[in-house]
């Protein structure tokens, strides 16, 4: 569940973005509509392009339809069928599943308010959508809309069709724009197994240093350090390969310690982190104090 106490990630500080925007359509709630346009909030994975390739020529690979009874097959005779049994497949024509298709609905129609702790991030589709207003007679409402929404920290439950399927989606409002998260149905989403809890009566110097843990790395994140380590390394790996160089990699291993061995050293490296005060000097009710000449005891 997600945490209404939680600041939310800051979006760029442009939040309009560029380019043909993906969906366009109206927001309705109840009698109000809105019409809004919907652009990609995330991007592609900036890293390169994989194919497979003849290893003696070089040459990238065709994959071709094939039967194994008669060999190549034209495109022209490849139908679709759905098994119902190992081996058995029915066919089903392309006008009957043109059928099942959503009409061309424009319409986000908004059916549920909540608090953002009944969400169950496993719904999280992974796509996302900036809406913006679509022309100057939409911007009232949409700032009024947007303004309610974060003042009662209340998110909204929805329906859409995108890309002609039908999508439940969730809106909410982000600090300067409204953001579309498309969801998983419920029923995909697998139960998980009960787990064990074992009794931590009789741990607390394990708690104790946890939460110190815990304490030690908490504060405003930097996202700017979260990056896609991979995508760089591969890039990183292409470059050296293109320029003839050997790419190095880190084959390090890390050491698993004990629960509480593992708790106290991390403990301790945090604390070594933290910048020492600076001392202060203790004060006088007697004013400041003649210095003490110093010199060559006398023997007794």
């Amino acid at each position: 569940m997600l945490d209404t106490a939680a600041p939310p990630c800051r979006l760029p500080a442009s939040p309009v973005p560029l380019g043909r925007p993906t969906w366009s359509g109206l927001l309705q709630l109840n009698l109000v509509g809105i019409p809004l346009k919907a652009y990609p909030a995330l991007c592609s994975r900036d890293q390169p392009t994989s194919h497979y390739l003849h290893a003696d020529c070089g040459q990238r690979l065709r994959y071709a339809k094939h039967c194994p009874c008669h060999g190549p097959v034209d495109a022209a005779a490849v139908v679709r069928g759905y098994e119902y049994g190992p081996g058995q497949h029915l066919v089903v024509e392309p006008e009957a599943l043109d059928a099942l298709r959503p009409d061309r609905d424009r319409a986000l129609r908004l059916e549920r308010f909540l608090a953002p702790s009944q969400i169950d991030l496993l719904l999280l589709s992974g796509r996302s959508l900036y809406l913006v207003p679509d022309g100057a007679a939409a911007q009232r409402g949409y700032a009024v809309l947007h303004a309610v929404m974060a003042q009662r920290q209340r998110w909204a439950l929805g329906r859409v069709v995108l890309a002609s399927q039908r999508q439940l989606v969730l809106l909410r409002a982000a600090p300067a724009v409204f953001v579309l998260h498309v969801l998983h149905y419920p029923e995909l989403v697998r139960a998980c197994p009960a787990l064990a809890t074992p009794a931590l009566a009789d741990a607390p110097a394990e708690m104790q240093l946890a939460g110190q843990l815990l304490e030690a790395a908490s504060g405003v994140v930097a996202w700017q350090d979260y990056r896609d380590q991979a995508a760089e390394e591969l890039r990183a790996l292409v470059q050296a390969k293109l320029a003839g160089q050997r790419a190095s990699a880190d084959d390090s291993a890390r050491m698993v310690l004990p629960l509480l061995e593992a708790l106290q050293q991390s403990v301790a490296a945090s604390q070594q982190t933290k910048p020492a005060p600076a001392p202060q000097e203790p004060a006088s009710s007697s004013g400041p104090r003649t210095p003490r000449k110093r010199g060559r005891r006398r023997p007794a």
